[in-house]
């Protein structure tokens, strides 16, 4: 997978500096050599939650107590140096290191289902004011535009600004969530997917896939950046 992906990255965009150790590259951010090295998450994994298990089979969390989403595709560890990539992103205003990004996501999803259409997990409208942007739009729109899959950006809204959900314990980030999201549209049948940036608790993705779940989508993937183990 590492290889893939260095040679798709190595042949789409101009000449530049490497963001990590400042060598030439011809990605927008990072040479082959740091990309040989991010931390991919490449072991066997709970189908449901990308969770590392003994055999690939379900983790005892999602026997016990399976998300609604239904599949879940993670390219990477969410730890150094993927993770502060990710915080540069989000929230420091790195927005150029996204379609990197983008594509390293697109490089782990391209041979998954395709489905119906893709949603960006949405922020709610004061953070997308305050952040100028949605990281997972513009993680999505890479994915949508390569695979040809249509993406929604108004099928599901945040009708809740949340608190952060990485300053919450995971009781927490489950309560935080808890209808944060609604949809007006019949879903009935639909194969949908939902791109985040960060997987942690899964509590985010959940309550999304629920609300989906609950207009008659039939089955709801997560597609993520990063996993947190």
């Amino acid at each position: 997978m590492s290889n893939f992906i260095v040679n798709f990255l190595d042949n789409c965009a101009p000449p530049c500096r490497c963001v990590l150790c400042a060598a030439s590259c011809k990605n927008s951010a990072l040479c082959p050599a740091c990309l040989r090295h991010l931390p991919y998450l490449s072991q066997a994994l709970c189908p449901k939650c990308a969770l590392p298990t003994y055999d690939g089979g379900l983790c005892a969390a999602c026997l016990n107590r399976p998300p609604a989403f239904d599949f879940s595709y993670a390219a990477f560890i969410y730890t150094a140096p993927i993770k502060e990539l990710i915080i540069a992103a989000k929230f420091s205003g790195q927005w150029s290191l996204l379609p990197t990004l983008g594509q390293l996501l697109l490089a782990t999803v391209s041979r998954s289902p395709r489905p119906d259409f893709i949603i960006p997990l949405p922020l709610h409208p004061a953070r997308l004011k305050e952040r100028g942007y949605n990281q997972a739009f513009e993680l999505a729109q890479i994915s949508a535009r390569q695979l040809h899959i249509p993406i929604q950006l108004n099928t599901l809204k945040r009708r809740i600004n949340t608190e952060h959900q990485a300053r919450l314990s995971q009781a927490e980030r489950h309560k935080n969530m808890r209808n944060a999201f609604y949809t007006q549209q019949n879903l009935a049948g639909k194969h949908i997917v939902i791109v985040d940036d960060v997987m942690t608790s899964g509590s985010s993705l959940h309550a999304a896939a629920a609300c989906l779940k609950e207009a008659g989508a039939l089955r709801v993937d997560a597609w993520v950046l990063a996993r947190a183990i």
